[in-house]
């Protein structure tokens, strides 16, 4: 493998312009010809839900029988600007904007209706049904929510009453714009924090600059090919999407550059020529990245089994972003390095300096190979004491409640939630259909819709509507609770489906669709989700693993770290959110997109550091003595990647949007914990302590076995000449 990279670092550093020509050329063309990523992305439960689900063949009964009903749903939530009751005059002037909606003909908008039945018996508020063609998150009625709250506004303008518009079409467009704001947050957070960082770490303004340029034009390039396989495949993609792919771009782009830099300086300081450096670290850091970008390209595959689409569809564009990524790494980078030369650190140079004190890596190193059993014990107790955290994880599915509380439709939405029950927000709706050609019995459909009434978690449920031909039959069921909670999902899933698949209604086939059970049907997915994708994910980062470090043992000691990583990480961010500010529960998605990022990223610093191991191991050097160098020329790199990496993450903590808030923490401190405790601490005691075994099956390190006085600790060295070329270690 290493001749294969001593060959691309030859080529790379020979041809620096024929690599950044090829880029640039290539990369425009692909920007300027395909279509834009936000075309094809969309937050609609139904699309991406499996057709076995019973909520997806509910909404095709509903588009085929029904289709005014089938649509996209808002209500307008009107009440008096002073809080009042609504006056008979208030309620015309809400008449007359259902009217006037209604004939402005928007385009998208079936219709627009109310009536005395939607006044809240408090007289406070007054609601006004839209309903759209085409489902939440589709172009209509994503482009008709703006003019409908436009022409709202106006209407009601000096009325002394106001409206807001929420249910699931506002929702999703409100949901859109803020992932879209949160992209553009996080990018500007993300651009100063590495600028900043890599100033403070290399003092040098070209490097400060370069991974800024080179990751900013290739996270373009893959934005534009993501869309290309969207538009290929026929696949949509959801709003956190975007966001993701700024923060794992930059994030690891920026970790794979300073990879090489560290490896580069360090040659540079020990007197290489910059040129034979560079190549020379190429090809030894060429191997180390390629194999982290292939443990994460092959972690996020692991979605690509997911029935849960949502989940599915973010594992191409992270994938095409680490992949582009990984590319202009080993080549795009290099090149540049390679025109730069040693002014790529300007205004500093990189030279030996005579210190006094030891470095905080050499003093972990010390550390390490003189007591590497209590080092062990005590890290891993301090992580199984964060995993116990996770004792009270809870997940939550409300959407809407995860937005900034600002947000359009939330306003909206808790007005109405004073005046009405919470279900009014997203009913659930129940079909009944004929098998035959024959009507419906209607005293069977009635009986139906008498027993859901008395169903638990039911607040009201509407008299049955009927087709033409009276061979189906629609029930509106109005949950006590909102839609989008826990206790609304658990009473749909058992007693409304329960009561629903039990009534006999002749000759006809009852399902449940609406809201709810679409995140009765999303939770059953991601069950099975969680249960694939998890053992998938080790199994195949085990495998990368083992064919980088040529061993079996240490894979698998490093995935029971990483593992034990999440589970610390997953009890952290549980005792902050749900214990420290009260939330809910967490985002549903969070086990999932946690776990990837923390195996697949946080491996990263395993195998820069496990690298490092076996090349002392090959050099002859003992296994203790063998862990305090890895250490002493790994940790600086390592400490310095993951603090930029866990800094991108933490820019998600400035978006307001609780998913991302959640993903940010929990990758962020994952990191942390992968690079500073697992990679720096874990991995090195357990290497000194397993001797060879820790290579296992690969016993030419056998000959390195400890001697007796390899169990005593590594003499420190005293000289400050020989502990000058360790001067850039933090």
């Amino acid at each position: 493998m290493s001749r294969v990279f001593e060959k691309l670092g030859a080529f790379v550093t020979g041809r620096p312009w024929w690599i950044i020509g090829a880029w640039v050329i290539a990369g425009a063309l692909v920007v300027l010809l395909s279509p834009q990523l936000v075309t094809f992305t969309s937050n609609n439960n139904s699309s991406f839900l499996p057709s076995s689900y019973e909520s997806v063949q509910a909404e095709n009964v509903a588009s085929k029988y029904f289709p005014a009903d089938a649509g996209a749903s808002g209500t307008i939530v009107v009440s008096a600007t002073d809080g009042g009751a609504l006056s008979t005059s208030d309620q015309q002037k809400v008449s007359a904007l259902a009217t006037s909606l209604s004939g402005d003909k928007i385009a998208s908008v079936e219709s627009v209706t109310t009536s005395p039945l939607y006044l809240s018996s408090d007289m406070k508020v007054q609601l006004v049904q839209v309903v759209f063609s085409g489902q939440a998150g589709d172009a209509g009625p994503n482009a008709a929510v703006p003019v409908v709250r436009e022409k709202t506004n106006s209407f009601l303008q000096g009325s002394g009453l106001e409206g807001g518009l929420t249910g699931n079409a506002a929702i999703s467009v409100d949901s859109t714009n803020a992932f879209d704001s949160a992209e553009v947050v996080i990018t500007i957070a993300t651009v100063l924090l590495i600028l900043l960082l890599l100033g403070i770490v290399f003092r040098s303004l070209w490097i400060a600059l370069l991974p800024i340029v080179v990751i900013g034009a290739v996270h373009q390039v893959a934005q534009s090919v993501t869309a290309d396989f969207a538009d290929w495949f026929h696949f949509v993609v959801g709003p956190e999407l975007a966001p993701l792919l700024v923060v794992v771009m930059f994030g690891v782009g920026t970790d794979y550059i300073v990879f090489l830099l560290f490896r580069y300086r360090e040659h540079v300081v020990a007197g290489d020529e910059p040129a034979g450096a560079l190549r020379y670290s190429l090809t030894k850091v060429g191997e180390v990245i390629t194999s982290a970008g292939a443990t994460v390209i092959a972690a996020f595959a692991a979605l690509l089994v997911a029935s849960l689409e949502s989940l599915r569809t973010l594992a191409p564009g992270l994938i095409i972003g680490i992949v582009l990524m990984l590319l202009a790494a080993l080549t795009l980078v290099p090149a540049i390095l390679s025109l730069f030369g040693i002014t790529v650190f300007w205004p500093t140079k990189p030279v030996a300096r005579v210190r006094i004190h030891r470095t905080r890596s050499e003093r972990i190193g010390d550390m390490v190979a003189k007591h590497p059993a209590l080092v062990l014990l005590v890290w891993s107790v301090v992580l199984i004491a964060l995993a116990l955290g996770s004792l009270g994880f809870k997940t939550t599915y409300n959407q809407l409640a995860e937005l900034p509380s600002s947000t359009p439709s939330q306003v909206a939405f808790n007005t109405m939630a004073t005046a009405f029950p919470a279900g009014y927000l997203g009913p659930t709706q129940v079909f009944v259909t004929s098998d035959t050609s024959e009507p419906l019995n209607q005293s069977d459909v009635s009986s139906l819709a008498d027993k859901l009434g008395k169903t638990q978690g039911v607040s009201t449920v509407l008299p049955p509507t009927y087709t033409t031909s009276k061979g189906q039959a629609l029930i509106d069921v109005l949950l006590t609770s909102d839609p989008y909670s826990i206790t609304a999902i658990n009473n749909v899933e058992g007693p409304v489906r329960t009561t629903a698949s039990s009534t006999a209604v002749a000759g006809a086939t009852t399902l449940v669709g609406g809201t709810t059970s679409q995140l009765v049907d999303v939770r059953a997915a991601l069950r099975h989700d969680v249960e694939h994708i998890f053992p998938l994910a080790l199994i195949i980062v085990a495998i990368i693993l083992a064919l980088l470090l040529r061993a079996l043992l240490a894979p698998i000691y490093l995935l029971v770290g990483v593992v034990l990583t999440y589970a610390a990480t997953l009890g952290v961010i549980t005792l902050v959110f749900i214990k420290g500010f009260g939330f809910v529960g967490l985002d549903f998605t969070i086990p999932i997109v946690v776990y990837l990022f923390v195996i697949a990223i946080g491996t990263d610093y395993n195998i820069l550091i496990a690298s490092r191991l076996r090349e002392g191991l090959e050099e002859g050097l003992s296994p203790r003595e063998t862990s305090r160098t890895a250490i002493v020329h790994g940790a600086p790199a390592v400490a310095a990647a993951s603090l930029i990496l866990a800094g991108t993450f933490a820019s998600l903590l400035l978006t307001g949007i609780q998913l991302l808030e959640e993903i940010g923490l929990a990758v962020a401190l994952g990191v942390l914990l992968a690079a500073n405790v697992l990679a720096t601490r874990i991995v090195t005691t357990l290497a000194a302590l397993r001797f060879w075994h820790f290579w296992w099956p690969n016993r030419t390190h056998a000959k390195t076995a400890p001697k007796r006085e390899d169990l005593l600790p590594a003499p420190h060295e005293a000289s400050e000449e020989l502990d000058a070329r360790q001067t850039f270690s933090t």
